[in-house]
This record gives C-alpha cells, structure tokens and sequence, in this order.
C-alpha cells in the first residue's frame, strides 16, 4: 500500500477534512459507477455515493491494511447501496420466479455493456441483485445468500432465471 493511501486513512480516522477530500477525489468517480449499478437513477445513485462515504468516514478506522484497499472501499459501497435497497419495499419480498435448469454459458456478442446494464435493470428486483453481485462483484452464491437472507438455491435459481431471460432479450 502507498504512504499516500496510508496518510489519507489515518487522517480520515482522525476525521481531517483534507484527507477526506483527498479520498474522495481519488475514488468518488469508480465508486459512483457502483452505484449506478444498483441505483434507480443518477439522483438515486448519487444519494447512495453519500451515504457510502459517510459510512466509509465512520468505519474507516476498521480497515486493517489486509487485502485491498480498494477492494474494501467497493464492498462497503456496495453494502450501503443494498441497504439502501433493503429498506425500499419492493426489496422486502422475493416474487416467485420459475426455477430454470441449464447449462451456465456465457453470452459472446458485441452487445455494449450499457445495453446489458438497461436490460438487467428492467429484471426482478432480486434477480437483477444476484446477477450483479455474482457477475459484476464476484460474489459467492453463499454471501450473496446470506446479504440477502435467501437460500443458496435460491440465490442460484435467481442467477439462472436473469442470465436466461437476458439471453432470451440480448439475442433475440
């Protein structure tokens, strides 16, 4: 880890206003991305981009130098926006989604990533959770399971039911 990434956690665990800055001007652009994933709209994710730099000012303190810092910093974005979604009502309850039983394969087409993006958005709500988690951060069927208080089958008949019915609409 560089001495600068090293001087900025230390003064935002001591919450100096310059490190904190300094931090958000070096990640705020990447980290806004991830909330634009699970935001419903650019106010939704810029609403999701504060409350996750709040939370990262407060628990900063709790990151032991092990792993990425970068890394880090996305997981806990990634938590306030699915609490975010936790706390809406159309996140309470997971809707009945058939059960499909195929092969996992991977769509190969020139299809642009915001295309892909629109089409997930448009997906149950839990659907389009687990395939970002499970695509997007390489989140386990067990974490995801667990984030979510699902089952792991569940978790992964969700992962089968979105990649089927994008495939059905990106290649059709």
């Amino acid at each position: 880890m560089s001495a600068e990434y090293k001087d900025i956690i230390e003064g935002c665990a001591n919450w100096e206003r310059s490190a904190q800055e300094r931090l958000y001007r070096l990640f705020s652009k990447d980290l806004f991305k991830v909330c634009k994933l699970y935001g419903a709209d650019t106010q939704d994710a810029e609403d999701m981009l504060h409350d996750a730099y709040m939370h990262i000012y407060k628990n900063i303190g709790s990151y032991t130098f092990t792993g990425s810092f970068e890394g880090w910093l996305r997981r806990v974005t990634v938590n306030c926006c699915l609490q975010t979604l936790r706390k809406r009502k159309n996140f309470a309850q997971l809707g009945d989604v058939p059960f499909i039983d195929q092969e996992e394969s991977e769509l190969e087409t020139g299809i642009p990533f915001a295309k892909v993006l629109e089409e997930i958005n448009l997906l149950p709500t839990k659907a389009g959770l687990v395939l970002k988690l499970y695509a997007l951060e390489g989140w386990s069927h067990s974490e995801i399971a667990e984030e979510l208080e699902i089952s792991v089958g569940t978790s992964k008949s969700q992962l089968n039911y979105a990649r089927s019915v994008l495939k059905q609409k990106l290649v059709s």
